[in-house]
């Protein structure tokens, strides 16, 4: 009689349901520490790109009033400030919209254009409000 092997059980071929808990928990956990930074990151990101506009915007109204004779006082539309522009600035692009796609305006010379309402109000709790300070 031909001598019988010891019983040898398969090797495991899936993971059980408690490993793969476990792997979820780990990854909801690293989510809760990632996502709120990118979040902030994202929005910090949006209020430097809206000030940057307004600082163009700015720039061009300047030279618009300076090149057409126009005084302090005087209403622009993003049309006429368009020239002025880099054509590879967002606020050229965008055709005179913020991050938001809000309208950037009034434009009057003299002035700096404001922020628009709703881009500060939801940045606010990203930067401080010091930030927007020349274009309040």
């Amino acid at each position: 009689m031909p001598q019988q092997l010891p019983y040898i059980p398969r090797s495991r071929r899936a993971f059980t349901l408690i490993e793969i808990i476990v792997i979820l928990v780990i990854i909801g956990l690293m989510l809760l520490i990632v996502v709120p930074h990118y979040l902030i990151e994202f929005k910090a990101k949006k209020a430097a790109r809206v000030k940057a506009d307004l600082v163009a915007l700015n720039a061009a109204i300047e030279q618009y009033a300076l090149e057409n004779g126009k005084v302090s006082g005087d209403p622009v539309d993003f049309d006429s400030l368009r020239k002025y522009l880099d054509q590879n600035s967002d606020a050229y692009r965008t055709g005179g919209k913020d991050a938001f796609g809000d309208t950037y305006g009034p434009f009057i010379v003299g002035s700096r254009p404001p922020v628009p309402s709703r881009t500060e109000d939801d940045l606010s709790s990203t930067v401080p409000p010091e930030f927007w300070s020349p274009f309040q």
